[in-house]
């Protein structure tokens, strides 16, 4: 089942992807490339292994059947050159026995084929710290009012100004409440005050600030550590703070 939700909190980075199979290479490096992920691909173990160094990807997709020097020695190698990031094997054989046997050979996680793409995603999620977010809207006044944002509320600018200082006036303080949150352990209304911040943003427009939130959200559902989490609210509550000056 195809994802509506495309994450983009993954854009800029790299990923090395083994796979001989030129119709899986296909479909893998779309869904990537959807998401904004630079994908090396190459079609063998011994091909990753040389690709490593000059690639220097932040995660690999290792599939474990391949001619000449398979998945599972290719992975043995990259660990023993060194290389400590993250290693997703990838295999139709999908036994304890085959999982087990990726993990023993350094592998990280573990992917069955056919690959689904929300299982996908969660693996990124899982493995990756969300990276460029920020970057995308600097100032998040810039985003709100533009020709899309306007569009929304029919082209009246007074009510999307309204609608602005609306959101400001509810969700100001969340970076705050998102810390305290945090720093209590409250996960549950963590997640709740998350999940409200990502629609309010979605609905006026506030994109970026809404992927943050539901980086934030995945990240608390992979049980992130607190120093993950504490960089996404400090991201968030920047994005609140530029837009309160704003108002």
């Amino acid at each position: 089942m195809l994802s509506l939700s495309v994450p983009q909190e993954f854009r800029g980075l790299r990923i090395l992807v083994a796979e001989d199979n030129a119709f899986n290479q296909t479909i893998i490096r779309q869904w990537l490339t959807m998401a904004g992920i630079d994908v090396v691909m190459v079609g063998t173990g011994g091909e990753a292994c040389l690709a490593l160094e000059v690639a220097d990807p932040d995660l690999v997709f290792m599939d474990v059947r391949m001619p000449g020097m398979d998945g599972i020695e290719a992975a043995h190698q990259m660990r023993m050159s060194g290389f400590r990031r993250p290693i997703v094997g990838l295999s139709a054989a999908s036994s304890r026995a085959d999982q087990n046997a990726c993990l023993a050979a350094g592998m990280s996680d573990f992917l069955a084929k056919p690959i689904d793409v929300d299982e996908l995603w969660g693996c990124l999620t899982r493995w990756l710290k969300p990276c460029g977010i920020i970057e995308l809207v600097a100032d998040p006044s810039v985003e709100f009012f533009n020709s899309a944002s306007e569009a929304r509320f029919l082209g009246n600018v007074g009510a999307l100004r309204r609608a602005h200082e609306a959101f400001v006036d509810c969700h100001r303080d969340d970076g705050m409440k998102l810390r305290n949150m945090l720093f209590n352990g409250n996960y549950t209304e963590l997640t709740n005050i998350a999940h409200a911040l990502k629609g309010s943003a979605a609905t006026i427009g506030l994109n970026a600030l809404s992927e943050l939130t539901l980086a934030l959200e995945k990240k608390i559902q992979a049980n992130a550590s607190s120093k993950e989490l504490l960089q996404l609210i400090d991201w968030i509550d920047n994005q609140l703070a530029v837009l309160s000056e704003h108002s």
